[in-house]
């Protein structure tokens, strides 16, 4: 029978790129935080890589986590929140409360907004996937990259334009076919809209498709 759970309360500091989803900690930038949860929980790591096993859940006392078998190829780490406030809080985010976080309402050149955070959390920021440990201590791994790229955008869009070739026909309406021709264009227009290849390039991740017609 497991123990109950001892609940620990620690603010923290983490390392954040100078923007969100850039690669670059050149400035310094921190977030502050604090987590309020277990205050232990134990993990399981490849054997061979070091990484962390999602396939293996965390554990806790009420689990009997210190006492639970390693799985062959596994081994077993016990995270102490007061010693590694981060990597518990990464792993157990929504038990983590933020500081500073503020948001920015971003006007595009397409007029459409893009929200985002000033301060970017834990999960914009570290990916679960790329904790490991050597028997030691933890790495964070690489920081988080843009879950969309400008290929993907390019991509997307050479989709969209195929998906509705044909939309338009000589003897259609104007009231039908107006939507289509703007849809369209909006779509050709796409990369130089939001400056793709310039210096002031609009991230991939702020991008917004133009509206579907029939949506």
């Amino acid at each position: 029978m497991g123990s109950p759970i001892i609940n620990a309360n620690v603010d923290f500091t983490y390392a954040i790129a100078n923007t969100l989803f850039s690669s670059s900690t050149s400035e310094g930038r921190t977030g502050s935080a604090t987590y309020t949860g277990p205050d232990r929980i134990w993990v399981f790591v490849d054997a061979e890589t070091n990484l962390f096993s999602q396939i293996q859940p965390p554990l806790t006392t009420v689990e009997d986590g210190a006492d639970v078998p390693t799985p062959v190829g596994m081994r077993k780490v016990e995270v102490v929140a007061e010693d590694d406030p981060v990597v518990i809080s990464i792993i157990r985010e929504y038990e983590v409360t933020y500081a500073d976080t503020t948001t920015t309402d971003e006007t595009l050149p397409d007029g459409s907004t893009c929200t985002y955070n000033n301060v970017a959390e834990l999960s914009e920021t570290y990916e679960m996937q790329r904790l490991s440990h050597d028997g030691t201590s933890w790495d964070l791994g690489a920081l988080d990259e843009p879950f969309v790229t400008w290929d993907d955008i390019i991509d997307s869009r050479n989709g969209a334009l195929t998906a509705s070739d044909g939309k338009i026909s000589p003897d259609m309406p104007e009231s039908i076919s107006a939507p289509w021709v703007a849809y369209r264009t909006a779509l050709r227009d796409l990369p130089a809209t939001f400056k793709h290849g310039e210096a002031d390039e609009i991230e991939a991740w702020k991008v917004n498709m133009p509206d579907h017609p029939e949506d």
